[in-house]
C-alpha cells in the first residue's frame, strides 16, 4: 500500500520534533548533534570524525540508545517512585507509571530493537515485582525475543538486536563468575572490581559478532567503559 506504520511514523514525527527543539536551546551545532545522538538515538548529524573517535575508544554503544539508556530511566524513575511501595495498590500504580515512560522514551528515540528488547524486559520485571512475583533472568531474555520476533521477524538480521541480546546474556551469564573470582573485603574495593566485572562480562559475549561485522576489537575499551 506504500504506507508506513503508523506508530514508527508517530515515533520518528516525535523524535525529529525533540531533536528540532536540541538545535532551538543548544546553539553549538555539534553540542547539539552529539546530545541528540545520545539521547535521542539520532546520529544523522554526528560528523564522521566523531563517529571513528567513539569507535577507537570501544564507546560506540554510548552513541546507540539501548539498555543502558532505558535502565537509566528506570532506575530515575524507580528513585522518584519510592513511596509508592507500601501497598499492592501504589506499587500496581506505580508499575504502570514506569512502564508507560520506559515506552514513551521508547517511543521517542524511533522503537530501535535494542531499546524495545529493554522496554520489554523491564516492563516484565517491574510488572512481576508489583504484584510479588520472582523472575529468572533468562526467562526474561528468551521471552522479549519471542515476543519482538513475532512482531517483526527481521529483527534477527539486525546487528543491533543481536549484539543487544549477546550482551545480556554476557551479562548475566559471565558478570557473577568473573565477580566471584575473587573476593575483596574493602567496600571501595569491592565496587570497583564489580564494575570492572560488569565492564568485562559484555564485552566477552559480544566479542565474536564484533570481529566478525567490524574487524576490530579495542582493547582500551574495558577502561574507557569504566569512565
Amino acid at each position: 500500500r506504500n504506507k508506513a506504520n503508523y506508530l514508527i511514523e508517530i515515533a520518528l514525527s516525535l523524535r525529529t520534533e525533540m531533536v528540532a527543539k536540541y538545535r532551538q536551546y543548544i546553539h553549538d551545532a555539534e553540542a547539539a548533534s552529539v546530545a541528540s545522538t545520545l539521547i535521542l538515538g539520532y546520529k544523522a548529524e554526528l560528523s564522521k570524525e566523531e563517529l571513528t573517535t567513539y569507535s577507537k575508544t570501544g564507546t560506540t554503544h554510548v552513541l546507540s540508545v539501548s539498555g543502558m539508556h532505558v535502565g537509566i530511566v528506570f532506575f530515575i524513575l524507580n528513585a522518584a517512585l519510592w513511596f509508592m511501595n507500601r501497598t499492592k495498590a501504589l506499587r500496581i500504580a506505580r508499575a504502570a507509571i514506569i512502564i508507560s515512560l520506559i515506552w514513551f522514551y521508547a517511543l521517542i528515540t524511533g522503537f530501535s530493537p535494542s531499546v524495545c528488547r529493554a522496554a520489554l524486559m523491564l516492563s516484565m520485571y517491574v510488572l512481576g515485582k508489583a504484584v510479588s512475583r520472582r523472575s529468572n533472568s533468562y526467562n526474561l531474555v528468551a521471552i522479549s525475543a519471542v515476543l519482538l520476533l513475532i512482531y517483526n521477524p527481521y529483527f534477527l538480521l539486525d546487528v543491533g538486536f543481536q549484539l543487544s541480546y549477546l550482551a545480556v546474556l554476557g551479562l548475566i551469564y559471565f558478570y557473577p563468575k568473573i565477580y566471584h573470582a575473587f573476593y575483596i573485603r574493602n567496600w571501595l574495593g569491592d565496587k570497583i572490581w564489580s564494575y570492572i566485572a560488569l565492564s568485562c562480562a559484555a564485552p566477552l559475549a559480544t566479542f565474536p559478532l564484533a570481529m566478525y561485522y567490524f574487524h576490530q576489537f579495542p582493547v582500551y575499551s574495558l577502561l574507557s567503559n569504566l569512565c
